[in-house]
């Protein structure tokens, strides 16, 4: 009994420490997701665009793609991007009307953390970082980029 009492404590203590995920990297993993879940939804909004405008001000929006006659709604469609208090904003335009804004990012340390560098000639590129803890010694810095190939849509 002894034995097995011993060799059950070491197999649940070894179990536990596999499950469990140190503090540390779990805020790696919220970084990461929330990178990840960021980016794809700005390349979502971008393949389904016709074009895209770079914004003056990240304040104000870093820029927004455009899509004239969008299937499945009454019109045109624009998709804004701005920074406010830390997070990175979307917000839905149809024919002028804001129908949806959703924070899309929670941990955006400054508004140069995400950045949209764009010429006409080049697909639309997408810099984030995002931060957890920041300014601590248990800060967590997690930085991706997508290129996105807008593609013009006919319907016929």
């Amino acid at each position: 009994m002894a034995i097995a009492g011993l060799i059950m404590g070491a197999v649940g203590s070894a179990f536990y420490y596999l499950m469990v995920v140190p503090p540390e990297q779990s805020d790696r993993l919220t970084a990461i997701n929330e990178l990840r879940f960021a980016l794809d939804r700005i390349q979502h909004d971008g393949v389904q665009a016709q074009s895209f405008t770079l914004g003056s001000d990240p304040y104000v929006y870093y820029g927004y793609f455009y899509s004239e006659d969008y299937p499945d709604t009454s019109g045109n469609r624009a998709v804004y991007y701005s920074y406010d208090n830390g997070q990175l904003i979307r917000e839905e335009w149809i024919d002028g009307d804001l129908t949806t804004s959703t924070v899309i990012a929670f941990h955006i340390a400054a508004a140069g953390d995400v950045s949209f560098p764009y010429d006409e000639n080049s697909p639309v590129t997408v810099n984030i970082t995002v931060t957890l803890n920041p300014g601590t010694a248990n800060e967590i810095s997690e930085t991706d980029s997508r290129y996105i190939d807008m593609r013009a849509w006919n319907e016929e």
